[in-house]
């Protein structure tokens, strides 16, 4: 029997897919925890609002390409589910005890998991050059708010700008 790679391998499009699948669970996770959150907790919620929209930012942008890119159908797998969503048990019973420590950590590991998504993407042979320019582009994006998580377990939000795209 063929391993599934050679039954369906995953091109472009697929890939793409794939890190759509893991902006847009993203988006909708952060937001629903930003409504969660205390309403004087402004620092929190909206870290979780500013973490959203940018996962949608990047969703976008990927939308974009897949929608001028003519391929079939694809089904994300389960590697193209979040940290977040794999591990809803736990989000959901940080945001019933609003456990904010619990809540930067669960952050903080999606977005380690979505950046070796990235890597996994860029390690994909049958990319199209445009594609692999993009994530490659997306990735740093991405780094910068791996670090911003971790941060946040600690430092307050009001004062991490030390990450900031744009202050550069």
């Amino acid at each position: 029997m063929k391993p599934s790679a050679e039954i369906r391998p995953e091109g472009t499009d697929a890939t793409l897919n794939e890190i759509a699948m893991l902006h847009r669970q993203s988006s909708g996770y952060y937001r629903d925890i930003a409504d969660a959150m205390e309403q004087g907790d402004d620092t929190g919620s909206g870290y979780f609002t500013r973490l959203a929209e940018y996962h949608d930012g990047m969703l976008e942008t990927v939308n974009e390409i897949l929608s001028d890119m003519s391929g079939g159908v694809h089904t994300p797998s389960r590697s193209a589910e979040t940290y977040l969503k794999k591990n809803e048990g736990r989000l959901n019973q940080a945001l019933q005890s609003k456990n904010t420590a619990e809540l930067a950590e669960l952050a903080h590991e999606n977005e380690r998991g979505i950046s070796n998504g990235y890597e996994h993407a860029l390690g994909n042979t049958q990319l199209i050059d445009f594609a692999k320019e993009l994530l490659q582009k997306q990735h740093r994006e991405v780094l910068i708010w791996v670090n911003r998580a971790d941060r946040f377990k600690t430092v307050p939000q009001d004062f991490n700008d030390h990450y900031d795209l744009d202050k550069k």
